[in-house]
């Protein structure tokens, strides 16, 4: 069954400067702590963490909408399977609103519970990270 975690962060931040960070696609290791490294290759993103690489497909970078989106095709953090994550920039006054979203499926229900308190904290963690590098 398809579960979704919507999270929606104000950072005290531009939002040119955060979408500039989300859009590059590269860098990702410089505001989201669990990545180590980040590399792009076409429309594949490999990022390494402590437990393994994670390979994702750029799905949408939508500069018009501000709007940022991938699949997660091999990832060895959580217990989901077809990962769709999206991320979208929106003014905010002179401030950001990020809406960071994930999209999946889980193989064990029973884990749910542990999935979203993991994805929200890795989104927040990200959130604060894009603040820090976009002021």
């Amino acid at each position: 069954m398809k579960k979704l975690i919507q999270t929606t962060h104000t950072l005290q931040a531009p939002p040119h400067k955060v979408w500039a960070a989300i859009s590059q696609a590269t860098g990702v290791h410089d505001w989201l702590p669990v990545i180590t490294a980040c590399r792009v290759e076409d429309n594949q993103r490999i990022c390494s963490t402590a437990q393994g690489e994670m390979h994702e497909t750029i799905l949408r970078v939508d500069h018009d909408h501000h709007l940022f989106q991938y699949a997660i095709d091999q990832q060895p953090l959580l217990p989901v399977e077809n990962f769709v994550g999206t991320m979208q920039v929106r003014p905010h006054g002179e401030h950001t609103l990020l809406l960071w979203d994930g999209e999946f499926t889980l193989p064990d229900e029973s884990q749910f519970p542990m999935v979203k308190q993991a994805l929200e904290d890795l989104y927040a963690a990200g959130a604060q990270g894009l603040e820090r590098i976009s002021q």
